[in-house]
C-alpha cells in the first residue's frame, strides 16, 4: 500500500482527502463548537499551527455545494459518524486578509478593499449567482451593500468564515503602529467594516462566524463595535484543536516512514525542537506545531535522515518579521523581558484576554502578546497567574537571533557570523577558545557605560550562547 503523503503546506481539506495526504482528524470540534451553543467564535493559535487547513474543513462540511460530496469527503472521521444538523446547510462566505501591502495607509485600505471584493467575487462563482452591490467604495459600504442585495439571489443563511483576521494588524505592530491604531479606531475601516458584519448578524442573514488568528491585539479595537463574538482560545476544550499530540506525531512517521525511522530514538529531537505549547492553564496535553512536524517529516522521507536544519526557513522568516515587537510601546520595559527570557527566568503573568495600543501597555499585554503569538507558552500556574516560558529549543533560537540583533544595533557594529563560525569549530575540533575570547571581548569594547550598569557575569554568558547559537555545532 502507497505510504500517505505529507501535506506539507497544503491548507485544502479536499485537497488532502483526494490527494492521499495525511490528516490528523479534527472533525471532533465541529460538534463541540455546536454543542457550546455560540454562533460567533474566534479562535487564535500561533503561526503555522493549522488554522487555514481547519477554516477549510469547516467551509466544506457547512458548505450548501458540498452536501452531495459529504461522504467522499469524511469518510474515515469521526464527523461522519456524528454528523450535526448544520452540516451543509450554508452559503460560505470566506476572507482570507493575509498578504495585505502594509507598507502605507493607501496601500493597507487598497489591499482590504482587495480582499473583500475577492470573497464576495467568489461567493458569487461558487453559488453561481450575480449580486448588484457598490464597488469603488469603502470597504463597510461595499460589504453592507452585498448583505443587502445578496438575500434576492438566494434561500438560505450565511457562514461567515474569516482567516488571519489580523495579519495585516500584526505586522503593522512590528512597523507602523501609527497606522495600527487610526485602523481599528472608532473611525477607522477596520472597525467599520466589522459593525457592518455585525448588522448581518442582527438581521439574521449571518447566521454563524468563525474567525482564526494570531493575537488578539485587534479584538479590542472591535469591541463596542463587534462585542458579540467568543473568544474560544484558552478553553481547555479547545487546547489541542490546532497542532499534533504526541500520538499524532507517531503516528504521521509511522505512516509516511514506516521501518526507515526508529520513532522511539527520534522522538526526544522532536519534543525538544517543536513540543512544548500549552494554550490553556487547565489542559494537560502540551502540543506540537504542525508545520515544523511536517516539515520534519517531508525532509526526512526525501533524504533518508533529519534535516540538518531543524527550523524551518519559513517559520523562520515569519517569526523574524514579528522582531520589532521588542520596540513596542515600552522597548525597555520589553529588553527586560528579554533579558530574563534568555537566561531562563518564567514570566509570572496574567494573561490578558483582550489589550490595546490606545490605553497603557503593560508588562502583562507584552508577556501576553508573546503568549499568543508562540514565543512562549504556559509552564506552571498559581491561582489566575501562570508562568510563562520559552516552549521549545526552536524559539530559544529565534530568541537568541534577536539578542544578537539587538547587540549589533546597540554596539553599532558588524557581526563577522563566518569569524564567529569558524572560532567555534576551533573549540570543538582542537579545544582552542582563543579566537572565540577575542570575539566576545571585541563585543564588550563596543559597549558603553551605560550598557555595563548593572553588567554582570550573565550578560557575558548570555553572549557567549547567542554566539554557539549561530555555529549550529553546539546545543
Amino acid at each position: 500500500m502507497e505510504s500517505k503523503k505529507v501535506p506539507y503546506g497544503i491548507s485544502d481539506y479536499k485537497i488532502l482527502v483526494e490527494d492521499n495526504y495525511l490528516y490528523i482528524d479534527k472533525t471532533k470540534y465541529i460538534e463541540i463548537l455546536e454543542s457550546q451553543g455560540e454562533r460567533y467564535i474566534f479562535l487564535l493559535r500561533p503561526r503555522r499551527f493549522g488554522k487555514s487547513l481547519f477554516i477549510s474543513m469547516l467551509d466544506y462540511y457547512y458548505d450548501i455545494n458540498s452536501k452531495n460530496e459529504f461522504d467522499k469527503l469524511f469518510s474515515n472521521t469521526y464527523i461522519s459518524k456524528n454528523a450535526t444538523n448544520e452540516k451543509n446547510k450554508y452559503y460560505i462566505l470566506r476572507f482570507d486578509f493575509s498578504g495585505i501591502n502594509t507598507s502605507s495607509k493607501e496601500h493597507l485600505l487598497k489591499g482590504f478593499s482587495e480582499k473583500v471584493l475577492r470573497a464576495i467575487e467568489k461567493f458569487e462563482e461558487r453559488y453561481n449567482v450575480k449580486v448588484q452591490y457598490k464597488i469603488d467604495e469603502m470597504p463597510s459600504v461595499v460589504f453592507e451593500s452585498f448583505l443587502n442585495n445578496v438575500t434576492k439571489e438566494i434561500k438560505g443563511k450565511i457562514y461567515v468564515l474569516i482567516d488571519e483576521y489580523d495579519h495585516f494588524a500584526n505586522e503593522l505592530l512590528a512597523f507602523d503602529v501609527g497606522t495600527f491604531e487610526e485602523s481599528i479606531s472608532r473611525i477607522g475601516f477596520v472597525r467599520k467594516w466589522y459593525e457592518i458584519l455585525k448588522i448581518g448578524t442582527e438581521t439574521g442573514l449571518v447566521q454563524r462566524i468563525f474567525a482564526t488568528g494570531v493575537s488578539p491585539i485587534t479584538l479590542d479595537g472591535l469591541t463596542s463595535g463587534f462585542n458579540i463574538a467568543k473568544n474560544k482560545t484558552r478553553e481547555v476544550n479547545f487546547n489541542e484543536c490546532l497542532g499534533f499530540t504526541e500520538e499524532d506525531v507517531k503516528w504521521i512517521l509511522k505512516e509516511v516512514l514506516g521501518d526507515a525511522i526508529d520513532i522511539a530514538k527520534e522522538m526526544p529531537l522532536l519534543q525538544k525542537n517543536y513540543n512544548g505549547y500549552l494554550f490553556s492553564k487547565n489542559a494537560k496535553v502540551r502540543m506540537f506545531n504542525s508545520d515544523m512536524v511536517l516539515y520534519y517529516t517531508s525532509e526526512y522521507k526525501n533524504t533518508g535522515m533529519a534535516p540538518e536544519q531543524l527550523i524551518d526557513t519559513n517559520v523562520t522568516s515569519d517569526y523574524k518579521k514579528i522582531a520589532n515587537l521588542f520596540s513596542l510601546k515600552n522597548k525597555k520595559q520589553n529588553l527586560e523581558v528579554l533579558e530574563e527570557i534568555i537566561k531562563g527566568i518564567a514570566q509570572k503573568t496574567l494573561i490578558t484576554a483582550e489589550f490595546s495600543l490606545m490605553k497603557e501597555f503593560s508588562r502583562d499585554d507584552f508577556c501576553s502578546l508573546l503568549f499568543y503569538m508562540g514565543f512562549l507558552t504556559i509552564g506552571d500556574s498559581d491561582f489566575i497567574d501562570v508562568d510563562l516560558v520559552t516552549p521549545n529549543y526552536v524559539i530559544k533560537e529565534l530568541y537568541f537571533d534577536f539578542f544578537g540583533e539587538i547587540l549589533k544595533e546597540e554596539g553599532q557594529y558588524d557581526i563577522d557570523v563566518n569569524a564567529i563560525r569558524n572560532s567555534i569549530r576551533s573549540i570543538a575540533k582542537d579545544g582552542d577558545v582563543k579566537n572565540f575570547i577575542k570575539l566576545v571581548e571585541s563585543v564588550l569594547g563596543t559597549l558603553s557605560n551605560r550598557d555595563f550598569i548593572k553588567f554582570d557575569e550573565k550578560y557575558i554568558k548570555i553572549i557567549m550562547i547567542t554566539y554557539f547559537m549561530m555555529s549550529k555545532i553546539y546545543y
